[in-house]
């Protein structure tokens, strides 16, 4: 019984229920028919769709609408049954069957939808237009919109693989010999109706210069540098960092693609080929004022454009934006400077300029190696202002080299010998002035030549560079001036300084007509012209040689003084030029002895005072 009992139970666990495995297959057969029945109706919902959308084709009056619509409505149904039929032989995948068919059937309702959709917008764009806030890209497009829709020469076309719509301009081309009405592929002359939707929906504003204005506020309002006593300069590019600032304030408004195409199209307007900026979809149009639009990169697919700045001529529209910005951040920035007139030098301030340039001079022949160069700064010495005025003139200097030591132990060392107009004042022989390689006792022996005792202002521009340590260890041969006489101008200077440097030589109560013709006849050979003013003034007027028409006011009257006559004395005695000297000084004049109100025959001519 106990083997039959567990034999009976092993038979009762294996059996199979096939009355439940009937029951659900049968269901999962349902189930699976009910889906086909469900995607079958989907597939007949979706050409029933296609089939009324495209039988409600718009119609109207307008011929080439009507023609237009009726052509795309039959292509349409060819491509409808063309799918349907590939689906049911299994040689179109499902997949690509719907989005084949969902391509054609939106593309199909959108291109129907534009012209509606194209006058609810048009208002829109128009007043944006007037009231100027549309960009010059928003303009071009929906003039682009419009030559779409021209329908006697354009037509909707379905591409095959996908179902995608698109609206294309149609030629004439020749195929196999035989003229064919078919779609230009060229780039611009056709658009996706996706493309051709979002353009009349779409808006591009024009780049507001307002908010540039608001980015170059930031800058500092004010940035004052001085430049010396008497100038100063408010101008914030004068600021730290100002160029990297710039920079980066016009790079931050042309990071908008649509941006700098507004900035070139509506204010630079005009490109470097005297042509006005415009817009194409086609490669091959875009050049120096042709701007190419292309597929938003970060919206494939959505139809927005935008300008494509790559490549060298979009690279250099970009800059031509960047530099149009550029111009108009320098012009709002302020620049002010001002000036006050220092005040009017002295006498004693020009001549210390003068001796300050002497000093420069001579510390220069210090470190100077070259003969000529040597010899020009020692002409340039005595060709100085400060000597010329100088009471008693130099008018040679020559380095020499003598022997300090004995004969049997030779010492050479340099000597600088000067000479003057009055002999008395010569440093020759004995009296030569010594020189030595340190720079110091160098600075001292200058104070000969230019007169500055100050021991940093006689030392400034010295160099520990001596031309004593050099190949050349001897300034020996270095010389300029004349040793025979005195020359012409020399001369002169000496008779204007007898004629008007004695104190009582002044024109203090002297009418000025009669000292201007006084002057007239003693100086008008030297070049200057004297006329009175003939105002309350008693002022002599002075056209002097190289001046122009620019005249000198001399004092005199009773405003006149020993100290204004000595100025004006200063003024005239480096104007006079060797050719006017030389003239002067042939025809046998001399004006030393002339004074105002004496006799005007030639004088005795007077030595100078010494140094």
């Amino acid at each position: 019984m106990a083997t039959y009992y567990k034999y009976a139970d092993r038979e009762a666990s294996s059996q199979v229920n096939w009355s439940e495995i009937t029951s659900n297959m049968v269901n999962s057969l349902k189930e699976v028919q009910t889906i086909r029945d469900s995607k079958r109706k989907a597939i007949d919902d979706a050409t029933t769709e296609l089939s009324t959308t495209l039988s409600d084709s718009p119609q109207g009056e307008h011929k080439g609408l009507n023609e237009f619509a009726m052509t795309y409505a039959n292509n349409a149904q060819e491509m409808r049954l063309m799918q349907d039929q590939l689906l049911k032989s299994g040689q179109l995948k499902l997949k690509d069957y719907n989005i084949g068919r969902a391509n054609l059937t939106q593309g199909t309702q959108k291109l129907f939808n534009i012209s509606k959709k194209y006058q609810e917008h048009y208002k829109t764009k128009m007043d944006r237009l007037e009231g100027d806030l549309s960009a010059t890209q928003e303009q071009w497009e929906m003039a682009e919109i419009e030559g779409f829709a021209n329908f006697s020469n354009h037509e909707g076309y379905i591409n095959p693989t996908n179902g995608q719509v698109s609206v294309g301009k149609l030629i004439d081309t020749k195929i196999d010999g035989k003229s064919v009405v078919t779609m230009d592929r060229t780039p611009g002359s056709f658009l996706t109706v996706d493309q051709l939707n979002f353009s009349v929906s779409d808006q591009v504003n024009k780049y507001s210069m307002e908010n540039f204005d608001e980015q170059i506020g930031k800058f500092a309002d004010t940035y004052l540098t001085t430049n010396g006593a008497y100038s100063s300069l408010d101008d914030v590019r004068q600021m730290p960092g100002f160029d990297n600032m710039k920079k980066n304030i016009i790079e931050s408004q042309l990071g908008s693609k649509r941006d700098v195409g507004s900035i070139l199209t509506n204010y630079v307007v005009m490109a470097p080929n005297g042509k006005q900026f415009t817009f194409t979809r086609n490669p091959e149009e875009q050049d120096e004022n042709t701007i190419l639009l292309v597929d938003d990169s970060t919206q494939p697919g959505s139809g927005r454009s935008e300008p494509d700045f790559s490549g060298k001529i979009g690279e250099a529209h970009k800059k031509i934006a960047y530099n149009y910005l550029d111009s108009q951040l320098e012009k709002q920035l302020p620049s002010k400077q001002t000036t006050k007139a220092p005040p009017k030098a002295t006498v004693t301030d020009k001549t210390e300029k003068s001796q300050i340039g002497l000093v420069g001079l001579w510390n220069s022949l210090y470190s100077e190696k070259e003969d000529t160069k040597r010899n020009s700064i020692v002409s340039s010495i005595l060709e100085s202002e400060y000597n010329k005025k100088s009471e008693n003139m130099l008018r040679n200097i020559d380095f020499v080299s003598k022997n300090v030591g004995t004969a049997e132990k030779p010492i050479m060392q340099d000597f600088m010998e000067l000479k003057y107009e009055n002999s008395s004042g010569n440093r020759t022989g004995n009296n030569a002035i010594p020189l030595t390689g340190n720079y110091e006792d160098w600075a001292s022996s200058g104070i000969a030549i230019h007169g500055i005792e100050n021991k940093t202002k006689r030392e400034v521009g010295l160099t520990e560079d001596s031309v004593f340590g050099g190949t050349s260890k001897s300034l020996k041969g270095t010389r300029a001036g004349r040793d025979e006489g005195r020359s012409n101008p020399t001369m002169v200077r000496q008779q204007l300084r007898a004629m008007l440097g004695n104190e009582e030589n002044i024109f203090i109560n002297k009418a000025d007509d009669k000292v201007a013709t006084w002057l007239q006849s003693k100086l008008g050979p030297l070049g200057f012209t004297f006329r009175a003013d003939n105002s309350w003034n008693n002022d002599v007027m002075v056209k002097y040689p190289g001046g122009g028409d620019a005249e000198y006011t001399l004092e005199v009257g009773n405003s006149g003084s020993a100290k204004k006559t000595k100025d004006f004395l200063d003024f005239i005695i480096p104007l006079i030029t060797n050719e006017a000297a030389d003239a002067f000084i042939e025809s046998g004049m001399d004006i030393s002895g002339g004074v105002f109100g004496e006799s005007e025959t030639t004088e005795t001519k007077k030595k100078l005072p010494g140094t």
